[in-house]
């Protein structure tokens, strides 16, 4: 078996494995435990410090029943990787990186989808009676019993990330799932007209569930924001949107779009007769114990009906101001505004900026004071606790306007409008924020300044917005580089002199790695421009000043620029330079 740099560089490391044999291999030299005591290991392997060591060892006297990894884990001072492999390597059980491992098709044979998800254990290898399977704890007796009773073998676990297995159970099961739902399906000819007992009648087989609840899960095991489906002339493609790219996935047999479309209407409560009108549907979803929304847009096209799945994690939890990657200058002049009593803010934007999100996090700060606070959304994105939260129904008349006359009556200090899509919507907002409530909403525009001239185009009068307008944030999301693959960027000449930066400027990528699913990218952040409302800017926009006017008196107060915090933060190797070039503003 040949080791990788990962396993020789230092035993505190995932092994990557190929074949059964390099497998069964690695279980013979593993056997027995070690006699190192978790923390010595992390000092030998020179992970941390015998200080630190110490330092961990007194919280942990203070933490109720928890193991000294997680404890390190919860410090900082070691990654989910390293305290996995260390438990291994105590155990005597390999560690190991499925990334190129071909699974034994006899071990995933032995079980179904139904019991590989429940337990989240991954079948590698059928050797005689054993069945060796991956899993991401060696002290999950559930799962091994489980396994053990359902297939009455003798079960040998490895541990691999919880990541790699769910992505390989995403994969394998999905294609799975397509071979048995086209084989259900045979009995009807493709070429026939499917009349609506037919369409729900395919929905309806439990291999097209699986195979659609497959395609979902897999999306949510990536970090998956949209589910793209497009049909082709002789395929079906499926896109995941990761990190706010685009990238294809797979393709199914064309014969099976019109069972998944029509299962993907019934689980989002559609019309399934309907084939020539866009619809909108939303349904909700749990996966290892969290709740996901899904907000669904189907829409027919030449090729047949196009599936788009919106993700929404409600278990992700708001994140704090702090967290979303705004400079200090923007979190000051964040934190004068939102700590007024009275006045309206707002977050700009196109879609998928991130502008819902941001909200979340003002409302994370002000809670702190107790005031009451209603919101009115359409989606209501994320549950938080001690806030009204509304779900408007457009359908019904229940517009953001109708919501927002009611719940003026009903005493709020704070109100949060998810979007401000009209002139009612933008005079009543205007009006709550005049009459001593502090608003927050969302408008789309490409950069702060312009949400001034936005309201007024859409009838706010001039002197009034002067009156109650704190400020506006214009933000985009930009892709962070992966810290585990980054290397020197080539800049192009163009890009160089269209961002102002020197000839000799070092800026980084990300090559593209196993921790980063070959992307480049890990995670994102926000990038952002702040306009503050001084008085100086109150009386241009009393007198109805043009947007140059206003963008040149907040420059001169102090404003960063979007394009000048994206630069800053390539220069800080934080971005590559070209992902500040994509979301430049001038």
């Amino acid at each position: 078996m040949q080791l990788t740099s990962r396993e020789t560089d230092s035993m505190v490391k995932s092994v990557e494995i190929r074949t059964k044999d390099e497998l069964l291999q690695l279980m013979k030299r593993s056997q027995g435990k070690s006699s190192v005591l978790f923390g010595d290991l992390m000092v030998k392997e020179g992970i941390i410090s015998q200080e630190q060591l110490q330092e961990a060892l007194a919280q942990q006297k203070q933490s109720k029943g928890k193991r000294l990894g997680q404890v390190m884990l919860d410090m900082g001072l070691i990654t989910k990787e390293q305290t996995d492999s260390a438990m291994a390597s105590k155990l005597g059980i390999p560690f190991v990186d499925l990334e190129h491992y071909v699974i034994d098709p006899d071990a995933i044979a032995m079980l179904d989808a139904q019991i590989v998800h429940r337990y989240n254990v991954l079948p590698l290898a059928l050797v005689g009676k054993r069945l060796i399977v991956a899993l991401e704890d060696p002290f999950d007796w559930p799962a091994l019993e489980g396994v053990a009773f359902y297939t009455n073998l003798i079960v040998e676990p490895v541990m691999a990330t919880r990541t790699q297995i769910q992505r390989e159970l995403g994969r394998l099961f999905t294609r799975m799932n397509e071979a048995e739902a086209l084989d259900s399906l045979e009995m009807i000819p493709v070429n026939m007209e499917r009349d609506d007992a037919v369409s729900e009648q395919e929905a309806m087989r439990k291999p097209v569930i699986r195979l659609v609840n497959g395609i979902i899960l897999e999306a949510v095991v990536q970090g998956a924001s949209d589910i793209n489906i497009r049909p082709e002339r002789d395929r079906v493609d499926i896109y995941y949107r990761v990190n706010g790219k685009l990238y294809w996935q797979r393709a199914l047999d064309v014969s099976i779009l019109p069972a998944v479309v029509s299962r993907i209407k019934i689980t989002g409560q559609m019309n399934i007769a309907e084939r020539r009108a866009p619809q909108d549907g939303r349904a909700r979803m749990t996966h290892n114990g969290r709740t996901i929304d899904l907000r669904i847009s189907i829409m027919p096209t030449a090729k047949g009906e196009s599936v788009v799945i919106r993700i929404l994690n409600k278990e992700t939890g708001v994140k704090p101001l702090a967290a979303l990657g705004f400079g200090q200058l923007e979190l000051d002049r964040l934190h004068d505004i939102v700590t007024r009593s009275y006045g309206i803010f707002l977050v700009t934007g196109p879609t998928g900026s991130g502008k819902s999100t941001t909200l979340y996090g003002v409302l994370d700060q002000v809670k702190k004071g107790n005031p009451h606070i209603i919101t009115v959304e359409d989606p209501v994105e994320y549950d938080i606790e001690g806030v009204e939260q509304i779900q408007i129904n457009p359908v019904k008349g229940y517009t953001f306007a109708e919501a927002l006359r009611h719940i003026l009556r009903h005493d709020p200090d704070v109100v949060m409008v998810g979007e401000i899509r009209d002139g009612e919507t933008a005079d009543i907002a205007n009006k709550a924020a005049m009459t001593g409530h502090l608003v927050f909403s969302t408008l789309h525009t490409n950069d702060a300044v312009s949400a001034v001239r936005r309201l007024i185009d859409m009838g706010v009068e001039p002197y009034l917005l002067s009156s109650t307008l704190l400020g506006a944030m214009a933000q985009r999301l930009v892709r962070v580089t992966c810290p585990h693959c980054k290397e020197v960027e080539l800049v192009e000449p163009f890009i160089r002199k269209t961002m102002g930066v020197a000839e000799d400027e070092v800026f980084y990528r990300g090559k593209g790695c196993k921790q980063c699913n070959h992307t480049g990218y890990s995670g994102r952040t926000t990038v952002c421009e702040l306009m503050q409302v001084s008085p100086e800017i109150a009386h241009l926009i009393n007198i109805n000043a043009n947007t140059q006017e206003i963008k040149k008196v907040a420059l001169d107060e102090g404003m960063r620029t979007l394009t000048q915090n994206a630069l800053a933060l390539a220069r800080e190797g934080v971005i590559s330079l070209e992902e500040a070039f994509a979301v430049r503003l001038e």
